[in-house]
């Protein structure tokens, strides 16, 4: 059975929105070691919504709850509203999530996910496609490309891509602990990368690789630990251990020798 997880953030600030996305729970299907899911489930947990967690089975087959919610992609997550409209994709519901907030007026400038400036916010859209387009898929492909020679090239992508990453926080950061240019909380880049870190430990971990560290990349060194030690990071991210097991599973489900 599809597990339910609840997430009631009464201690954190309430993110103030249109009435139909108040007016009861928030639902969000997904799975909870899947990274996109983590994405939206962070970026509400930010704003302070409370949701329920629907978690879909793992399996080539779509349910008809996933199916007829997203019926083009029939991909997770998809966040329900209250008033049973849905919507797909991660940073579409990042997004929606940012202009429910800043349409309210009650959201402070440091707890926005995305800057006021838009050259700063076209730069944090653009190097959240370029984690999706290009490093997701080359990570991706080091547990799970069908060869050792196309797994060894995921890795030379992965590293080059955040050596890229390096770069960009950086520029995006002005110095301070976060993607978002501020120390107190995650933006949008920070949990578009940040979601990816429980597979990027645990792709480490199997592969015995060292793919963020303080040699190779020390910016991105520093803000991991950071991220992973924030308190939303730590309501919404798997424990290492159970993504390297689903990643077992995948593995075996795609025939992927691994010695």
């Amino acid at each position: 059975m599809p597990t339910e997880v609840t997430s009631t953030p009464a201690s954190r600030p309430d993110c103030s929105s249109s009435s139909s996305m108040t007016a009861g729970t928030m639902r969000v299907l997904g799975g909870e070691v899947s990274p996109f899911t983590a994405r939206a489930r962070l970026a509400l947990d930010l704003r302070g919504v409370a949701y329920e967690l629907l978690d879909e089975p793992l399996g080539p087959k779509k349910s008809d709850r996933l199916l007829a919610a997203n019926p083009v992609y029939g991909k997770i997550p998809v966040l329900l509203l209250p008033d049973g409209r849905a919507i797909c994709e991660s940073a579409v519901i990042i997004q929606c999530i940012e202009d429910v907030a800043r349409g309210s007026g009650g959201a402070e400038a440091s707890s926005l996910l995305l800057p006021d400036d838009p050259y700063e916010r076209a730069m944090h859209r653009f190097w959240t496609a370029f984690i999706d387009d290009k490093f997701w898929p080359a990570l991706d492909a080091v547990s799970l490309a069908p060869t050792p020679g196309a797994r060894a090239q995921a890795v030379e992508d992965t590293r080059a891509a955040l050596s890229l990453l390096e770069v960009a926080f950086k520029d995006r950061s002005n110095g301070r602990a976060f993607f978002s240019g501020g120390d107190a909380a995650p933006g949008l880049l920070d949990l578009a990368l940040g979601c990816f870190l429980p597979a990027l430990r645990a792709c480490e971990r199997l592969h015995g690789l060292s793919l963020i560290d303080a040699s190779a990349t020390p910016l991105l060194d520093g803000w991991s630990q950071r991220f992973a030690a924030h308190p939303a990071a730590k309501r919404v991210l798997p424990d290492t251990e159970k993504v390297v097991q689903f990643t077992r599973f995948l593995q075996g489900q795609f025939r992927v020798h691994v010695s």
